[in-house]
């Protein structure tokens, strides 16, 4: 939990329904940002991550250049429940709650009111006890769909991905505000816009 005076809030939601947007629109507005997907990035560009990787799930998931094949391995542990529980325990949340710590000690020394955590699997990290408040980002299916294409994500990808987390129905009764990723950009940083300052004590959160 964050200092008196400071709120952590982090974004949870469906996959593919606009959270980075959403980070985007609250680091226009000053807040200290922390995305996991970015540290997840140099992660997998680590030496002895590579070679972590490389012993557990085999030649396949490593590329010509000798990196870390995502999409290879995603293919692995998006269908295999205990191998992504293998992965994300043992090489992925050790080093993601590191820096997450990291973010937060630097955030409380800043004496900032707000922090957003980015971070896709927060809950399934049992880390969602670092934050005050929770904020659910939802978008429709066929709009999620069109997104993970973009991504260039194979048909069922999304669904498969969402099979291996905690579910919808939990983590949107786990969260204070929702945010509907229905329109526009416009649309969607007005309703960061209410959060926020919902979250910065000017509008009673009840």
């Amino acid at each position: 939990m964050s200092a008196p005076g400071q709120t952590i809030v982090g974004l949870v939601g469906q996959v593919c329904a606009g959270k980075s947007a959403v980070t985007e629109a609250f680091r226009r507005r000053g807040v200290q940002v922390y995305e996991a997907d970015k540290n997840v990035h140099e992660i997998y560009r680590m030496p002895e991550v590579i070679e972590e990787v490389r012993e557990m799930f085999g030649e396949f998931v490593i590329d010509p250049q000798g990196q870390v094949d995502r999409k290879a391995l995603g293919s692995i542990v998006f269908s295999d429940a205990a191998k992504l529980k293998a992965l994300t325990e043992q090489i992925i949340f050790p080093r993601t709650g590191e820096a997450m710590n990291g973010e937060i000690a630097k955030f409380r020394e800043s004496k900032a009111p707000l922090m957003v955590i980015d971070a896709p699997t927060l809950l399934e990290a049992g880390r969602g006890d670092l934050c005050d408040v929770l904020v659910f980002v939802q978008a429709p299916l066929s709009r999620r769909q069109e997104w993970a294409q973009r991504r260039g994500w194979a048909p069922g990808d999304l669904e498969r991905r969402e099979a291996q987390m905690l579910s919808e129905d939990v983590k949107k009764k786990a969260a204070k505000a929702t945010i509907d990723n229905v329109g526009t950009l416009e649309d969607l940083d007005r309703q960061v816009g209410v959060v926020f300052e919902t979250l910065a004590g000017r509008i009673n959160l009840n």
